[in-house]
């Protein structure tokens, strides 16, 4: 059970960066294009960034705290730091698939996206990963043919990508507050909060991921504390050759 979340915690994991609350926004828009507009100009266009603070992973009764640093190179790579009171692992994802390794049972798992799958119960590509983490929808030209309407939140974006379906709410300010990916019988949801503008850019310092994995619902919640945007970034991903292989 620890290995399935820590799978979880390494494969999902921005000083001076005050917050600032988004302010309201009284335009109410009319059509899916509109709204598209306006909550595009508020997705970050970043080269890198780099995110510091925490990660709870919940499923079953199992409930652990872990500290996490995630470096991110727009459409390029995903790298991310484990530890709790002692170093757990590290992993790295990229168009190619996932990598990572834990120091406590010294193992790794070198393969494809499947891994995501055993960890939140649907697959996801390196994009969707990327996007999820940012507070971008997960297919952003699929919903230029979404159907919209109002809720009490703000509104609501629904859209096809073959066989899945993507629900999208932003609200009134034109945020992205949830998403929720269902295909088939199997469905994610992605909640976010606490936007803050770092260097020009927003960014959601709370990302919420609730799935299922082997029939158990699974939760995994980041509350970050610091980003840094657009500084060179250090990777290091050394697996051990005594390790042995998932």
């Amino acid at each position: 059970m620890q290995r399935i979340l820590f799978l979880g915690a390494v494969l999902l994991s921005i000083a001076g960066c005050g917050t600032i609350r988004p302010k309201a926004e009284t335009v109410e828009v009319k059509n899916t294009k509109e709204l598209l507009l306006r909550s595009n100009m508020l997705w970050p266009k970043l080269k890198t960034v780099q995110l510091r603070g925490s990660l709870t992973a919940k499923q079953g009764k199992t409930n652990q705290r872990i500290t996490t640093t995630l470096r991110i190179a727009s459409e390029e790579f995903i790298w991310i730091n484990a530890s709790m009171i002692v170093p757990l692992g590290r992993a790295k994802i990229d168009k190619t698939g996932v990598a990572f390794y834990e120091q406590i049972g010294e193992t790794y798992f070198e393969g494809d996206f499947s891994a995501i799958k055993q960890a939140l119960g649907l697959t996801l590509a390196y994009e969707e990963i990327e996007n999820s983490l940012l507070g971008i929808p997960l297919y952003p030209t699929a919903l230029r043919r979404a159907r919209l309407r109002k809720n009490n939140e703000g509104y609501v974006l629904t859209a096809r990508q073959g066989n899945k379906r993507l629900s999208c709410t932003l609200n009134a300010q034109f945020f992205l507050v949830s998403q929720t990916l269902s295909v088939g019988g199997e469905q994610l949801a992605i909640r976010y909060g606490d936007y803050k503008k770092i260097a020009g850019q927003w960014i959601p310092m709370q990302v919420r991921y609730m799935g299922e994995a082997k029939g158990q619902a699974v939760e995994l919640g980041f509350e970050f504390r610091k980003a840094e945007l657009d500084k060179a970034l250090r990777v290091p991903f050394n697996i051990p050759k005594s390790y042995t292989r998932l």
